[in-house]
């Protein structure tokens, strides 16, 4: 034989993963690109919250990530989801709302 496979089969093809935070807040980069709300291919509103969660020493509670579509597409706003262990929360922001009112009206005041 003169190649050997690398690749190892797995019982299970999903295993756990630990993270490093308990929440996520989703921003779409979708209605961020239609609002031209995006720095390069990162959306402002999710560099925001990042750069405010690290301020405020949340980095364990919550983390902000970029999104494909939520199919929520609203007139004029950023869909941003809140997605805890028990649920999932949708909430539509301004093309100008800061990251303070994000994570206010998200429960992180």
């Amino acid at each position: 034989m003169l190649f050997k496979r690398r690749t190892k089969t797995h019982e299970d093809a999903v295993t756990p993963a630990e993270s490093p935070w308990q929440n996520c807040i989703g921003v779409c980069s979708k209605c961020a690109r239609k609002l031209k709300a995006m720095d390069g291919d990162k959306t402002r509103l999710r560099v925001g919250l990042k750069s405010l969660i690290a301020l405020r020493g949340l980095k364990k509670q919550v983390r902000a990530v970029d999104v494909t579509c939520l199919d929520v597409c609203p007139e004029n706003s950023i869909t941003v989801a809140h997605f805890t262990k028990s649920s999932i929360r949708v909430v539509n922001a301004e093309k100008d709302a800061t990251p303070e009112k994000i994570l206010q009206a998200l429960g992180y005041s």
